[in-house]
């Protein structure tokens, strides 16, 4: 058993990030090996996302925490580096200096309506 786990469901396991970018960052993890989302079993992901609120509920409870980023990084083109699929539970308070909104407007586009309506005819075919 890894000495920081914080909770587990018999499909699911959490555990405090060794590299975190908040205290309280943590990892949920499916049980079964799992590469990334394109690979997991539905029940699988359903176990994650299940044990995920209950790592957020925890994580308020102990840190006084107001809200959270969730991040999945799947396949190469996502920059993951872990090969088994893990879901980040980054927990936050308002003013915590971690900036994502203001990371996330410097690579933001503003596509054409019309080239986003392109888009969704061809996603959803």
């Amino acid at each position: 058993m890894v000495p920081y786990w914080i909770a587990e469901t018999e499909r699911a396991f959490a555990f405090l990030d060794i590299r975190p970018l908040r205290p309280g960052h943590a990892l949920v993890i499916p049980k079964a090996h799992t590469l990334d989302l394109a690979s997991i079993a539905p029940e699988d992901w359903r176990a994650v996302c299940e044990l995920t609120t209950e790592v957020q509920r925890r994580l308020r409870q102990a840190l006084g925490t107001t809200g959270e980023n969730l991040l999945v990084a799947s396949g190469p083109g996502s920059e993951q580096s872990v090969f088994h699929l893990h879901l980040h539970v980054i927990p936050r308070v308002q003013d915590d200096g971690l900036r994502l909104t203001e990371w996330w407007e410097t690579k933001a586009s503003t596509p054409a309506r019309d080239d986003l309506v392109r888009l969704a005819e061809r996603v959803r075919r």
